[in-house]
């Protein structure tokens, strides 16, 4: 698999995007009672308000300058770690998903990056970032079809879009409970350098291998005109 950027990602500031591949992870794994505490002490602060700043905070400006680029509606399409505060919110606590996603979860919002979690062995060829450049249609996790735009920006492999607009994951390449390797993307906006998003991965892939000692985690920078095996 190649991870490319597109020279079209340039008229949106995205040069370079962060991505990791981990190998020999399990859903079901325990989680140790040190991570349990700080998923349970992170939803309450969520809801307390403590992360109130992600809201405003330049890396969701960040994200919001990059749909309004695109051409799309921020109200209708508002960047993901300030939507997942809403939800955690709404609920009083941190959703519980399994032993990958709770982990990234907290990442998120330390960061306030959007963090793409898709099964690695769903991904069929290359996986391209680019500005779609004509219409298409993408089905998000859940189900529901949307219709992609000529401007929207993505990311895909050769059988379909993977991510949408920084915003949503495709359906078809979510985990589930038989994953085992995981390709994780940091795509960022022109507000989060690339240092800043090898940092959280290393955050993420420390706070894994706690639930997954044995794992294995590359991390990896691309960059417009640069394809990296």
């Amino acid at each position: 698999m190649r991870f490319i950027i597109d020279g079209s990602m340039g008229q949106l500031g995205i040069t370079e995007v962060v991505y990791a591949v981990a190998r020999g992870l399990d859903p079901a794994a325990e989680i140790p009672e040190d991570v349990e505490r700080e998923i349970r002490e992170m939803g309450d602060a969520v809801v307390r308000g403590r992360y109130d700043s992600i809201y405003t905070d330049d890396v969701t400006e960040g994200y919001r300058d990059l749909i309004k680029k695109a051409g799309r509606s921020v109200k209708k399409n508002p960047p993901t770690v300030p939507g997942f505060l809403d939800n955690i919110k709404h609920r009083g606590s941190m959703p519980r998903i399994n032993s990958i996603v709770d982990v990234y979860n907290l990442e998120s919002i330390r960061s306030s990056l959007a963090i793409g979690g898709h099964d690695l062995d769903s991904v069929h060829g290359d996986v391209t970032v680019t500005v779609c450049g004509r219409e298409d249609s993408f089905t998000a996790i859940g189900g529901k079809e949307k219709h992609v735009e000529p401007a929207d920006f993505v990311y895909r492999d050769e059988n379909g879009i993977m991510a949408w607009l920084d915003v949503r994951d495709s359906e078809f390449y979510k985990m589930s409970d038989r994953t085992a390797n995981v390709l994780f993307v940091m795509q960022g906006n022109a507000a989060t350098s690339a240092d800043y998003r090898v940092e959280a991965m290393k955050r993420l892939e420390r706070d894994l291998r706690k639930v997954h000692p044995g794992m294995t985690f590359e991390i990896r920078t691309a960059s417009i005109g640069k394809e990296r095996p």
